[in-house]
């Protein structure tokens, strides 16, 4: 049958990596081998970072994305930790902008030894009620879903709630459905769905997102930080990394306009920005960062 596959997929920002770290902590119970490849814009690893425990082995995918363009790099990395780690379970974590169809298709019909067992899809509520128009590849997440959790229920009054989980059953009426503050599901029902729907024929899509880093050694001005985050072009969707400021190290996670800083130990800072008009944006909020230096 093969090793059992779950991919976690979903739009930019929706909780993809608040729900890894989730299944790894409750995996550290059970004693199972898990096997995670990890799948990130930009050249920094951000996510694989804060996602680490008991019995868990990490693969980075990172500067594509894994459905199309880091495809083959996919198929070598499960081969490898097939060889070496032999997991019981690998969970696939892919980026916002994936389309998991091609993945699905690519571990039935290319890669031996592994089975697919469920595609996970992690939906933003507030995104969804601020931007109610999903576009293809939100769509298609959606669609392929045998569960889907609308994430960030706690931000969203309860007829916009209702609005989102109608909008999601319309796209996909067979999933199971779920709703949860900061990815709050019980892990456990996420896996041993032996999914029997059959994957669609692979695709190459173009991704609309692109991308840029900042990384510095130098101390930022916490107050100037936030003030540029907070401000960020509508060209940059997603923001994600770790600052190190007058005030300490931590996780930033900014998605369509909301922002969060996480206290984390951090060296330096280093940050991922992304968005369909990242490259325009580059030059003004690098300078920016530059000269918000902690004095």
């Amino acid at each position: 049958m093969g090793v059992p596959v779950t991919i976690i997929t979903g739009y930019l920002g929706a909780g993809k990596t608040t729900l890894l770290r989730r299944i790894v902590a409750e995996s550290g119970e059970s004693g199972m081998r898990i096997a995670i490849v990890m799948n990130e814009f930009g050249d920094i690893a951000i996510d694989s970072r804060v996602v680490k425990g008991k019995n868990i082995t990490m693969a980075e995918l990172a500067g594509g994305c894994v459905c199309c363009s880091l495809s083959g790099e996919f198929g070598l990395a499960v081969s490898e930790l097939l060889e070496t780690v032999k997991p019981e379970w690998i969970v696939v974590e892919t980026t916002g902008a994936a389309e998991p169809a091609a993945l699905a298709y690519d571990i039935k019909e290319n890669i031996p030894d592994i089975m697919l067992d469920s595609v996970v899809t992690v939906v933003d509520a507030d995104a969804m009620v601020r931007f109610p128009s999903l576009g293809h590849t939100g769509r298609e997440q959606i669609e392929l879903a045998d569960i889907i959790i609308i994430n960030k229920a706690d931000l969203v009054p309860g007829e916009a709630l209702g609005q989102v989980r109608q909008a999601v059953r319309k796209l996909n009426g067979r999933a199971s459905v779920l709703e949860a503050e900061r990815c709050g599901v019980d892990t456990d029902a996420l896996f041993g769905i032996a999914r029997d729907k059959p994957a669609p024929a692979h695709k190459t899509h173009k991704v609309a997102f692109s991308y840029f880093d900042f990384v510095s050694d130098k101390g930022l001005d916490h107050a100037s930080l936030i003030r540029i985050l907070e401000t960020l072009p509508a060209g940059i969707y997603r923001a994600k990394g770790f600052a190190r400021t007058n005030q300490g190290g931590f996780l930033v996670n900014y998605v369509a306009g909301r922002l969060g800083l996480e206290e984390h130990p951090c060296e330096k800072t280093e940050l991922v920005f992304i968005g369909e008009r990242a490259g325009e944006n580059k030059e003004s909020i690098i300078r920016l960062l530059e000269s918000a230096s902690a004095p």
